[in-house]
């Protein structure tokens, strides 16, 4: 199990930060606040500042209004209205002071005219400050700073979902190998079988195959098995009978050795 630590300085400080920023109607006459104010912690606006020039006719009514919608509900903020009404058009430059209000409770800016006449030129900014050590979890030279609390890292192999997972994992993967292992000892058995049933070679000999085949010495047992093909063979080849006429030499030559036989056994019992 694994655990880290953060350090931290000894030495802190604070430091406030004063400042305005840009012209917020540089490009149209309403503007988003997340773009123009920055976004630190405790920010606070404490003035608006704004001039425009307006152009219209003497006796037209005109209001020009100055604004900011509270992100809280449906008002304003901050709402500076100038009555331009019976007045000829003209330039204003105005600082309107306000009570250090957070910065995040300012939502969307705009310039407004209530009557008939025209804005022109317009620029809105805004005076803000803040404190760098605002957010004491932030910086360490900040005073009060609290050192987060060691963080635990969890080694995953120490989950038990994880070990059991992986248990089972590998208990499959064994099983699985054993299970194709008897798988081919039983087709090698049975191939055995085949070639006893199918052979000449005595059961005792195919046994012996067998190991040397499990043993991978040899590459086949069909070098020591041969298979003889049965059946009746029939006789192709047949010869036609033909008479063949008796031999007259051979017939008086097999009369003349009779008669010869008979002379000689009478003559024994004629002695």
């Amino acid at each position: 199990m694994l655990v880290a630590y953060l350090l931290y300085c000894s030495y802190s400080y604070s430091e406030i930060v004063n400042g305005i920023t840009p012209n917020a109607a540089t490009n149209a006459l309403n503007w988003t606040m997340t773009n123009i104010i920055p976004q630190y912690t405790g920010l606070t606006i404490n003035a608006v500042s704004y001039e425009y020039t307006v152009v219209k006719n003497q006796n037209d009514n005109m209001v020009v209004n100055v604004q900011n919608k509270d992100t809280r509900g449906d008002s304003y903020i901050f709402r500076s209205s100038d009555d331009w009404s019976g007045l000829r058009g003209n330039s204003i430059t105005k600082l309107v002071p306000v009570v250090n209000i957070p910065g995040t409770y300012w939502g969307p800016g705009e310039i407004t005219v209530d009557g008939k006449g025209e804005v022109k030129n317009a620029s809105v900014k805004y005076k803000y400050t803040y404190d760098t050590c605002a957010n004491t979890k932030t910086d360490p030279k900040c005073p009060g700073y609290v050192p987060p609390v060691a963080k635990e890292v969890i080694d995953p192999a120490d989950d038990d979902m994880i070990k059991k997972t992986l248990a089972d994992k590998v208990y499959r993967e064994v099983e699985k190998q054993v299970q194709f292992e008897m798988s081919e000892k039983k087709k090698k058995e049975e191939v055995v079988k085949k070639v006893i049933k199918n052979s000449l070679i005595s059961e005792k000999d195919a046994q012996r195959v067998l190991e040397l085949e499990m043993m991978n010495n040899i590459p086949g047992y069909n070098l020591y098995t041969v298979a003889m093909p049965g059946g009746v063979y029939n006789d192709v080849i047949k010869y036609p009978e033909k008479y063949l006429p008796d031999n007259r030499r051979a017939r008086g030559l097999g009369l003349a050795q009779e008669r010869m036989h008979n002379e000689m056994v009478d003559s024994q019992y004629n002695k």
